[in-house]
């Protein structure tokens, strides 16, 4: 028994000591955090407890916003200044030794200079953190610099050979993303980023430009599936679009085919290869480590940066070619949405490429058939794209297919509204439109009429517009009348109010017709036949709101 006793109080001090040991453990663990706070990015032990030494490298840099500014502008301000006036200081060197006659001294001072900055940041690394981590972004930038200089940008280069520069350049990148790959350091990684396109650029050859641009978007697009670095692709995405743009328009403009065109067509294929890279991340799937709309952001920024390129590339050299340059980003689009649709996480990837597609191809029946005559079969796609809507169950494709056709209406009357065809086909599709989103409503995710209204509206607009202009004066106010009547029995075949509103202004507007232009103009007999169905159009209706109002105060005074 004294046993059992014994073993239970060793059994209850070991218990206490395990306690009192996790409390200084958890205490320790504070001081720590505390500690890092005040000195971000250097590396601690807990007392009692083994631990690796942090191989992240000088780029996981903590900032401290609660230090006073005094000590945030002297800590982090003047490490960057210092290191900006002490690259220009290492550039004017090279400068003058260049300049001097002395290029191999140039150099050599260069990169001497570049491997002391290195080794001063890695001397610094434990006890000035944030000094070691600027110190080090400006050593590659210096050695960059320096070895950029050995070709581009000098009247007196020292390598000759551009191809042997521009290899040269992408090994140092190479090795520098390598190693900011292998230690997680997005900053360097996107410096490696910029430094790359930069040399795409420096090197201006069409293939060189656009290669080395894939692979560094490829890079990109890697470290966002890997590390969740979702700021660097849109950063890169960014450098791109100016870099694309300047190279775009830094050539004469070519309005007349030559050789040279051959040129832009690569331009053309290359960036949509690229543009095609980007919409990869329509296909990766939630994570916490990065926002939802950022994948909204890319895709959405992507087609931007395409769409500015295209309208940039197409008016300096394919002003009368690009039909067939739309074709394919339609046939492309339109291609890649059902596969999205299928496979993507991303509810709304679909639609944006369809909706892209279909402007493709409007632009492409627009070069092909030019205005006014293309207007009738963007009429008929607009209505083929409401009907593909439907498939996608896509609300985004209604809404802005439905803003382009009234828009395109608009501009249609604007500037001719003289086709009887496109006149009539406007209400037609006006129509038949309204009719499937009220049919197809749940499908379509609708919880409103707004879509519907504006289609009714275009469609009273544009029905009394194609039967003024194309029926004979004396008959147009007897077939607006006889639209209110087919707009009267819609609504009692429908059971909908609106067509009733809309015989009603129906009325109203023949009214109008009747008195201020009927009256000069036509003949007795029609001006007789005008009156008679208007009488009639106008009793017909009075009599059924006066049967409905007596049905509805029948059923009010059945009610107990």
């Amino acid at each position: 028994m004294e046993d059992l006793i014994m073993n239970a109080e060793d059994s209850r001090k070991d218990d206490l000591q395990e306690i009192l040991r996790r409390l200084v453990s958890l205490e320790n663990r504070i001081v720590l955090l505390e500690s890092d706070k005040a000195y971000p990015g250097q590396t601690r032990t807990v007392p009692g407890e083994e631990r690796t030494p942090d191989d992240s490298g000088f780029m996981n840099v903590d900032f401290s916003f609660n230090a006073p500014l005094e000590n945030k502008l002297g800590e982090f301000g003047l490490a960057w200044l210092g290191n900006i006036v002490l690259f220009f200081a290492i550039a004017f060197l090279w400068e003058y030794f260049n300049n001097d006659g002395k290029p191999l001294i140039a150099m050599g001072v260069g990169i001497i200079s570049a491997v002391i900055v290195f080794a001063v940041s890695l001397y610094f690394r434990k006890s000035y953190t944030y000094l070691s981590y600027t110190l080090g972004l400006f050593g590659f930038i210096i050695l960059y610099y320096i070895l950029l200089r050995l070709h581009y940008f000098n009247s007196k280069p020292l390598i000759t050979n551009e191809a042997v520069a521009t290899v040269l350049l992408l090994a140092v990148v190479g090795v520098q993303l390598f190693y900011a790959l292998k230690r997680k350091m997005k900053v360097l990684a996107g410096l490696g980023f910029t430094m790359a396109l930069f040399t795409a650029f420096a090197c201006y050859q069409v293939h060189a430009f656009f290669l080395i641009s894939i692979v560094t978007t490829g890079l990109a697009l890697y470290t966002f599936w890997q590390y969740n670095w979702w700021k660097n692709l849109i950063y890169v995405l960014f450098i791109s679009l100016f870099l694309y743009l300047i190279w775009l328009l830094k050539n004469p403009v070519s309005l007349v085919k030559t050789p040279q065109d051959l040129t832009y067509h690569f331009a053309f294929i290359y960036l949509s290869v690229i543009t095609a890279m980007y919409s990869l991340v329509a296909f990766r799937k939630p994570n916490a480590d990065f926002p939802e709309n950022s994948i909204l952001g890319i895709i959405l920024f992507a087609g931007f940066t395409y769409s500015v390129l295209m309208l940039v590339l197409i008016i300096l050299h394919f002003p009368l070619g690009f039909v067939p340059f739309f074709l394919a980003i339609s046939v492309y689009c339109i291609a890649y949405s059902v596969i999205l649709k299928f496979y993507s996480p991303w509810k709304y990837t679909p639609a944006l490429y369809a909706l892209f597609g279909f402007v493709a191809i409007s632009v492409a029946v627009f070069g092909t058939y030019h205005f006014p005559d293309s207007f009738l079969l963007l009429i008929i796609q607009s209505f083929l794209v409401l009907t593909l809507a439907l498939w996608y169950r896509s609300h985004i494709i209604t809404l802005m297919n439905t803003f382009l056709l009234v828009i395109l209406a608009l501009y249609y009357y604007n500037t001719s509204g003289a086709l009887q065809t496109v006149n009539f086909a406007i209400p037609v599709v006006a129509m038949l439109s309204a009719r499937i989103i009220n049919w197809q409503k749940k499908r379509l995710n609708i919880k409103t009429d707004f879509i519907r209204n504006i289609y009714l509206i275009t469609l009273f607009f544009s029905l009394l517009y194609a039967t003024y202009k194309g029926i004979p004066g004396q008959y147009i106010t007897v077939s607006w009348l006889l639209i209110a009547g087919i707009y009267f029995g819609l609504s009692i075949i429908l059971k909908n109010f609106k067509y009733r509103w809309m015989a009603m202004a129906n009325l109203l507007a023949s009214a109008f017709h009747l008195v201020l232009g009927d009256l000069a103009k036509i003949e007795l007999v029609y001006r007789i036949l005008a009156f008679l169905l208007f009488a009639v159009i106008s009793i017909f209706i009075s009599t059924y709101y006066v049967k409905k109002l007596k049905n509805k105060a029948a059923d009010t005074t059945d009610i107990p």
